[in-house]
């Protein structure tokens, strides 16, 4: 058992969002562990989630990892949904308070603020760098700091009043500039010369195309032959589903040209955003780790949008936007050959969303002279920790 030091100088991190957002905050958790040994703790919510963490954090890493602690409830009891993470923090609150700070990727741990009197200052490090309203949300006043990936989010967060200018920080995207530390080393996704295509479909059935054109672009990729697919949703859209529903879309997989992945760490780890040649998707903020390099998408409006001029679809101008009954083989061909004409909104878009973002002269992504993960550090020990 090691010795922890005070609660002031100790960092509670809650990673409660699943293991999807692991990798915004882990490697911010295990800077600061090294920094200060026996400092940090991760809070998860099941054991599964406690060895990936683990694993996560051990990855590419000499130094200490911080404790990893799964927040249990009474007798065992796993709850459904949101109501499972709000019930493990009002079990765990005052625990979860004992610290000089606590950093988490997720806003329901604002619970904490309204529940327990003295609550230490929460920083959060949003989990993605999308365009959806829901990213810009009342929760973000809860926040003693917010550290974003780039200039877009900043100015977005401070025009709608939630954040004050001087509690949002620019510090570079955490999970692109860690993963991508590693990325010439990923294998390729399928064993021929076919570009593949990516559908990356949103989770939430009001924004989601996967009912609408899933199931119809993989049977015309099929059929014409000329492309490899993945299909890889956001991993919260299969998660209730039964085995029988599950078995309905992995049954359309076809060795050698179609992969379906409902949900493994694969769809978070840009495993899937790296490899892939074409974007099709809708409005999930994964498009701009594909654009990391910048690529040809597609995006689907499956719900009859008026999406012009809305900065909630500002992704959809990376590429052409198409009805669900249009032709997918059509539509792939016109993103493949009309790339050039978005390639600089993209580049720009993306310097703009994605602090230091450069690229070399093979068209690779790099950070040169930025090092998102010290900066995060840096900030949360700057605002809450005393100097040793």
């Amino acid at each position: 058992m090691r010795a922890e030091p005070g609660s002031q100088g100790r960092v509670h991190v809650l990673a409660i969002g699943g293991a999807h957002q692991f990798a915004h905050i882990l490697p911010v958790a295990r800077e600061l562990e090294a920094r200060r040994p026996g400092s940090v703790s991760v809070f998860v919510c099941s054991p599964a989630e406690a060895d990936e963490a683990r694993v996560q954090m051990q990855q590419g890493w000499s130094g200490p990892i911080p404790q990893v602690v799964v927040m249990r409830l009474p007798g065992g009891v796993v709850l459904p949904g949101r109501i499972d993470k709000t019930a493990r923090l009002l079990v765990w609150a005052r625990r979860l308070c004992r610290a000089g700070a606590i950093l988490c990727a997720e806003r329901t741990s604002t619970l904490l603020r309204r529940i327990v009197p003295g609550c230490p200052p929460i920083v959060h490090i949003p989990h993605g760098a999308g365009d959806r309203a829901v990213g810009f949300e009342k929760r973000f006043m809860v926040f003693d700091r917010v550290l974003v990936a780039g200039r877009k989010d900043r100015d977005r967060l401070v025009a709608s009043g939630f954040v004050k200018p001087q509690a949002c920080v620019v510090t570079g995207p955490v999970k692109l500039a860690t993963i991508l530390s590693t990325a010439p080393t990923r294998s390729a996704l399928f064993a021929n010369d076919r570009p593949t295509i990516l559908y990356n479909p949103h989770f939430a059935q009001a924004h989601s195309s996967l009912a609408a054109f899933g199931q119809k672009l993989v049977e015309a990729v099929v059929r014409d032959g000329r492309w490899n697919l993945v299909v890889a949703p956001h991993v919260r859209l299969a998660r209730g589903w039964s085995d029988a529903q599950r078995a309905v879309w992995e049954a359309l997989a076809v060795p050698g040209q179609v992969m379906i992945d409902l949900g493994s760490p694969r769809s978070s780890d840009m495993t899937y955003t790296l490899g892939a040649d074409l974007y099709v998707g809708d409005v999930s903020s994964q498009v701009y780790e594909f654009l990391v390099r910048p690529r040809p998408c597609l995006f689907v409006n499956a719900h009859g949008v008026d999406w012009q001029g809305s900065e909630d679809y500002a992704m959809w101008r990376f590429g052409e936007v198409i009805a669900p009954d249009a032709d997918p083989v059509a539509a792939i061909v016109r993103a493949f050959a009309g790339h050039a004409s978005y390639l600089s909104w993209q580049r720009d878009r993306m310097a703009y969303a994605i602090e230091g973002i450069a690229w070399d002269v093979d068209g690779m992504p790099c950070f040169p002279g930025l090092d998102p993960v010290a900066r995060a550090a840096d900030e949360v020990e700057r605002f809450t920790l005393k100097p040793t």
